[in-house]
């Protein structure tokens, strides 16, 4: 038997489904696993043993600008031919939005999906044959867990959930030894912490002798984390922008982690790496660090968790982040380095 699951976007959702697929080869290790996902994640879902192929889709990178507009009915029908042609026994929906739902339906099979009152977007749930019911008010792990053992029919397995990637051995010759990790980016506004306060961080953290790496995944986090390391010796800005397998191995050789609520806080918090997160706009229990030896601070500004992208409350915005006292980050990151 085949199942596809159907998860495009975004970094953290896609490592937030690698639970549900380690309990899917568990309980049942007679189904092949495939994977519909967006091409710039495919890397990190090729991190799990349990998925056979992948299906990578170029919607989102066809979006922008609009002259790509132009390929998307081929990509589709691209998709299409290639979903159908595998002739899968279970479709399963696992982000519940329409853009992940329409594709869904491209494998020309009825699809299973959270229904209308779980799903993110109501009008994706109509698109699917079967509708779920999943509360809500429930960490985004476990409900991914409850939904592909409903799709599928077995019992969530008992206790957290594993994440079960594989990283292979091998370190950056060019990394210092021993390094923390501060993942100083994300992709809402919101949930920037001040570059103050990270500089005020990075030189506790390295006053003791310890080396930070800082990671970035785009331009401007390469020149935020430039700014960063600006006269701080033992900050090293990574050379390139990674992904997949190398960034995995860089994130799984750090002694503990430090950051924002980002695909590469789930990342770390997959691979077992001690970490200490910020949490502004965002509610750390439905998103929060999933897994153990993981310190959420979070803000105390009235409004928090507000979940906007944008902020006009006070000048500069980053209500909710300012708020986050950096001797507050200090103690906790002592805190987790005096118990290793």
């Amino acid at each position: 038997m085949k199942i596809l699951i159907v998860k495009l976007t975004s970094f953290g959702d896609v490592i937030h489904t690698f639970p549900a697929i380690s309990d899917l080869r568990s309980q049942r290790p007679d189904i092949q696993i495939d994977w519909l996902v967006e091409d710039s994640f495919a890397p990190f879902v090729a991190l799990h043993p349990a998925v056979s192929t992948i299906h990578p889709a170029s919607f989102r990178r066809l979006r922008s600008p609009p002259s790509r507009w132009t390929r998307l009915p081929m990509e589709a029908i691209r998709l299409g031919r290639a979903l159908r042609a595998a002739r899968y026994d279970y479709v399963v929906d696992m982000q519940g939005l329409l853009k992940s739902a329409i594709p869904a339906l491209l494998a020309g099979r009825g699809v299973a999906g959270y229904d209308t009152d779980s799903a993110r977007e109501r009008a994706a749930s109509r698109l699917y044959r079967w509708g779920i019911p999943v509360p809500r008010a429930m960490h985004a792990v476990e409900r991914s867990r409850r939904l592909l053992a409903a799709a599928v029919g077995y019992t969530v397995p008992a206790g957290q959930g594993r994440y079960g990637l594989r990283v292979l051995d091998g370190r950056d010759s060019a990394l210092p030894k021993p390094y923390a990790i501060a993942m100083h980016a994300a992709s809402w506004e919101t949930k920037l912490w001040p570059e103050r306060n990270w500089r005020g961080v990075l030189e506790e953290i390295t006053a003791g002798g310890r080396s930070v790496v800082l990671p970035w995944g785009s331009p401007d986090e390469k020149a935020r984390a430039e700014r960063l390391a600006v006269d701080i010796d033992g900050v090293h800005v990574m050379r390139s922008m990674l992904s997949g397998a190398d960034l995995a191995r860089v994130v799984s050789g750090a002694e503990f982690a430090i950051g924002l609520d980002s695909g590469l806080m789930h990342l770390a918090t997959a691979l077992d790496v001690p970490g200490i997160w910020l949490f502004g706009p965002t509610d750390p229990g439905l998103t929060g660090p999933y897994g153990k030896d993981q310190t959420v601070l979070a803000s105390r500004y009235p409004e928090a968790p507000c979940r906007r992208r944008t902020c006009d409350r006070e000048p500069g915005g980053h209500c909710c982040m300012q708020a986050i006292d950096p001797y507050d980050v200090v103690a906790a990151i002592q805190a987790l380095t005096s118990q290793s």
